[in-house]
């Protein structure tokens, strides 16, 4: 009697594990590239590594998985600096600019997008500009921006529309300035799965208009470098 009940017991259990038991389903393999098929209730994740030695994740929700980064990279801020050379349309003198430009948004691996803010500070033969801008960004990353990834690059653009206050000899006057850029960006993580170094080469169309002279329109590449956090 004894016997038949350990036995029962010991059935048990086995119906029980194998019921509750979640399995991954390699569909495809190419090379070392393979598509895997989740239960329903899983939700993997983009980044996500797991180890295999033991004949695959302990779970399949994620919650035991060994990942290669750590932290979420759902929201960016952070800030780059740039010096830039360009003419202005009908000059004969170029301008070099000093900016500082801050943004905050969001990350969806692929796109990341979001708002900035823009302060500018140009000079150039008997004129100096100071420009307060804002506007929007977007980036479209080749490689997606996921956690545990260490290089990210791909297309970027931006739009900025704002004031400034110019000085020419003793004279001071204010306008609109209005600038489109388009180029290319590659996000370097360093330090670990948050902080970001960033580069841009971007190509800038730039239209300013004052009560003093008809509005005039430049463009010229820039070259754009700074530090964003990731989180």
């Amino acid at each position: 009697m004894s016997k038949l009940l350990l036995g029962a017991v010991f059935g048990a259990l086995l119906f029980s594990s194998g019921a509750f038991a979640q399995t991954a389903k390699v569909i495809k393999v190419q090379g070392k590239k393979a598509i895997v098929q989740f239960p329903d209730d899983a939700r993997p994740r983009v980044g996500q590594t797991f180890d295999i030695g033991g004949g695959g994740p302990s779970s399949m929700d994620g919650s035991s998985h060994r990942s290669s980064g750590t932290g979420s990279r759902a929201m960016i801020i952070g800030g780059s600096t740039e010096l830039s050379s360009f003419t202005q349309s009908g000059a004969t003198s170029s301008t070099t600019s000093f900016t500082f430009d801050a943004r905050y948004g969001w990350n969806a691996g692929v796109m990341e997008y979001g708002a900035l803010g823009f302060f500018g500070y140009t000079s150039t033969t008997g004129r100096s500009t100071r420009a307060l801008l804002a506007g929007g960004f977007f980036d479209y990353n080749l490689v997606p921006n996921a956690s545990g990834t260490e290089i990210v690059y791909g297309g970027a653009a931006a739009a900025r529309l704002g004031q400034y206050a110019a000085t020419t000899g003793n004279a001071e006057f204010s306008g609109t300035v209005m600038q489109l850029e388009v180029g290319a960006q590659v996000k370097w993580f360093p330090l670990g799965n948050t902080v970001a170094i960033r580069g841009d080469v971007l190509y800038r169309v730039e239209n300013i208009g004052d009560s003093v002279r008809s509005s005039g329109t430049g463009s010229g590449l820039v070259a754009r470098g700074g530090l964003y956090v990731y989180f």
